[in-house]
């Protein structure tokens, strides 16, 4: 685990930082993280697994439900051929439409960060860490955070973009407590990952928390609709592809669509002011969108790039 991880992580029981064990011997326990209460953390690789013991079982069992439904619809790969060409090309040649469309979100929101000024980033909902490797090049303090573990879809992927350089750190836990001192991060990143949230306001005020005054929150890739019952029945079409897949009851009843109201809404309320970002995401895209909506007679979501700005400083909150 990087040294400077200790300056912003913390206890996901208290918030309170963590420390490297030393035992009684003085000779230090690499392998153990301690908070002020005494909450213990292992490490396990430089991965720290920063979960609370009663939440472990829940989020293993989403994780690795999860992940098994992502293979089987063809995402993911543990082949470093496969990971050095993401976003831009999709070796597998799976989902080179979607691979085309998150390269282009990518670039509008390193058109965002500022690129005179490392940013401390975190990665939420990272997945396999192709996000946390682009923003590591581009040289930003990068933490990627997820609950999958997997080899293919979660941090043991990531770890290849690890290896590969510039380092970044991979952490293990959970978007709806995160275990990160407050108004000790730059930018908060939610890539494809806000609409499997169990509680969006309750994840989205952790944000807040953690974030600085003055830093943002960006939202990207997940699905927003202008009406209700469009959302409603995207929700729910999308929801039967994953039980086909056979995800577990939680994944399934946890993924849901936006209203772009309800949404700015909520972040607004918790984060701050939002601003709406639009990237052109392909003309065949594009098409492919408008003939399935005339198709199935409903509006399809769309990706748009929310940004929203903290600021005033909150007090840290247990949720």
């Amino acid at each position: 685990m990087r040294p400077q991880a200790l300056q912003v992580l913390a206890c996901p029981d208290c918030f309170l930082p963590l420390a490297e064990e030393t035992r009684a011997s003085g000779t230090l326990d690499v392998g153990t993280l301690r908070c002020g209460q005494d909450h213990e953390f292992a490490v396990a690789g430089d991965v720290p697994m920063l979960v609370r013991e009663s939440d472990r079982p829940r989020l293993r069992a989403f994780a690795d439900s999860y992940g098994l439904a992502w293979k089987k619809a063809g995402w993911g790969s543990p082949d470093i051929k496969y990971l050095e060409n993401l976003p831009f090309r999709d070796v597998t040649r799976r989902h080179t439409t979607e691979w085309k469309v998150k390269a282009r979100s990518m670039v509008a929101l390193l058109g965002v960060l500022d690129p005179r000024k490392p940013l401390r980033v975190f990665d939420l909902g990272c997945g396999n860490g192709w996000l946390s490797h682009q923003l590591a090049i581009r040289g930003h303090d990068v933490y990627a955070v997820d609950v999958a573990l997997d080899d293919t879809v979660g941090l043991g992927a990531a770890g290849v973009y690890v290896r590969l350089g510039p380092p970044f750190q991979r952490v293990w836990a959970d978007l709806e407590r995160l275990p990160v001192q407050s108004a000790s991060v730059d930018a908060v990143v939610c890539n494809a990952s806000l609409h499997y949230a169990r509680d969006v306001r309750v994840s989205l005020r952790n944000i807040a928390r953690v974030l600085r005054p003055g830093g943002f929150l960006a939202i990207l890739n997940s699905p927003v609709h202008t009406r209700p019952t469009s959302a409603a029945r995207a929700q729910a079409d999308f929801r039967a592809r994953l039980r086909s897949l056979e995800a577990s009851h939680e994944v399934v009843s946890t993924y849901h669509h936006f209203t772009r109201s309800e949404l700015v809404s909520d972040v607004l309320s918790t984060v701050g002011p939002v601003e709406e970002t639009w990237f052109d995401s392909g003309l065949r895209f594009r098409w492919s969108r408008r003939l399935k909506g005339l198709a199935l007679r409903m509006e399809l979501a769309s990706f748009p790039i929310l940004i929203a700005t903290k600021l005033q400083e909150s007090r840290p909150r247990a949720v």
